[in-house]
């Protein structure tokens, strides 16, 4: 098999910054060190060498949805944003709540898919909140359950949903918010929302479902991960849960982190679900993330058509399109203002996801697959959504500069996204 050294970069390796040489062949590294020189060499000189990032909420949107996005160009944005493997949710038509279904995903993931591919089934059949899927027919062909994009509000669906999946030795992943405090909304409420006569989504809906979903959770002893928290009052709760002794684990997104109502426009790159939140939401919730509460950075990439998304902030739908921009902003925002180490984001957005999920990690170490990015972090660019290679083109980073270039991204040895 041919052999290929990237050689002269800054490598994290064994959680630190090291001056390292790579030698890979076929799909594996094989030798780590000083003066190694084999086969076709790559110059990473200047450049940090990382392990790939793995994307824990991405909404590919195939079946059923391809004009929005298919498993093919996900995978192409993915690869350009230094990822190399994707949970993918399951808001779906027909929703994957068969093994069937999952079967045929995995077809086209194995076919289309420039990077590794991991579907997720619904909890509930056709995502409907009432009847549970089969857990154990599913459970060896998918990451996890979700009926991401909404929220379950049966309380005994949840309950009999944790307890089953204690039982099939999996992950239930939940999308936190009680309708009943959403009521049509489209911004967070706010002293904006109420000023430019927009209505507004009680923070509350949010929190309160993730402290039901991790009541049930702690008492059957079971693990539970909540999606793209926003609201400093279900950080304070995720807390609390995880003194006492509850399997939680949590995501944040990067423009929960860097954005906040403040900031919006009445345009449709402004509006996601969950919305932007206020300071104090921005600040309690880098606190979480820095102190553990909140375990990885997720992006919730969902993209839609322009038209879709070309109705201001009342008439779009909600979602954005993250993958492109995730490592460029959280480095440009975090890293180069000194509010967070280098090392702890590279581990925020692959190691820390591997090891909350039945997913092989991504760390640079011989004998692992040659999962790998390449970064000049000294590079900038201003943020052209018509550059993507997402189909959706709605980021609320456009025109904005952001530092940390992704120059290759490296899945299983082969070059899957070169700049």
């Amino acid at each position: 098999m041919n052999k290929t050294t990237l050689k002269n970069g800054l490598v994290y390796y064994q959680s630190s910054l090291v001056k390292v040489n790579i030698v890979i062949e076929g799909s594996k590294i094989i030798k780590i060190g000083s003066n190694l020189e084999e086969g076709k060499i790559i110059d990473c000189t200047n450049q940090l060498i990382a392990p790939a990032f793995i994307e824990a909420h991405a909404h590919f949107r195939e079946p059923g949805f391809e004009y929005k996005e298919t498993i093919k160009t996900g995978s192409m944005a993915a690869a350009k944003g230094g990822y190399t493997k994707v949970m993918m949710m399951p808001n779906l038509n027909p929703a994957p709540d068969t093994l069937n279904k999952i079967k045929k995903m995995k077809a086209i993931c194995q076919k289309d898919s420039l990077i590794e591919c991991y579907p997720l089934a619904t909890i509930t059949k056709k995502r409907l909140g009432k009847e549970l899927v089969n857990f154990a027919t599913l459970k060896d062909e998918v990451i996890g359950f979700s009926d991401d994009g909404s929220g379950i509000q049966n309380s005994k669906v949840i309950y009999d949903g944790l307890s089953k999946l204690k039982d099939a030795k999996s992950v239930m992943i939940c999308h936190c918010e009680d309708v009943n405090l959403v009521e049509g909304g489209v911004i967070r409420e706010s002293d904006y929302a109420k000023l430019h006569h927009y209505r507004g989504i009680n923070p509350l809906s949010e929190t309160l479902e993730a402290i039901r979903n991790m009541e049930i959770a702690y008492v059957l002893n079971t693990r539970i991960h909540l999606c793209h928290i926003s609201s400093r009052y279900t950080v304070w709760a995720i807390k609390q849960f995880k003194k006492m002794g509850c399997k939680v684990s949590a995501e944040v997104t990067p423009h929960n982190l860097i954005f906040t109502i403040n900031d919006i426009e009445d345009d449709g790159r402004f509006k996601m679900n969950p919305p932007l939140g206020d300071e104090e939401d921005q600040k309690v919730l880098l606190e979480g993330l820095l102190d553990g509460t909140i375990d990885f950075i997720a992006t919730d990439h969902a993209p839609h058509s322009v038209l879709e998304k070309s109705g201001g902030l009342n008439n779009s739908l909600f979602g954005i399109v993250g993958l492109e921009t995730a490592f460029s902003s959280m480095y440009t925002y975090f890293v180069k203002t000194k509010k967070m180490p280098l090392e702890l984001l590279l581990d925020l957005m692959s190691k820390k996801i591997s090891d909350s999920f039945n997913i092989n990690d991504n760390q640079i170490k011989v004998g692992n697959d040659a999962s790998i990015v390449i970064i000049d972090l000294k590079q900038k660019f201003i943020v052209d959504s018509n550059k993507f290679l997402s189909k959706g083109k709605s980021s609320i980073f456009e025109g904005k500069t952001l530092y940390g270039v992704i120059e290759k991204t490296i899945s299983k040895g082969e070059i899957v996204y070169e700049k």
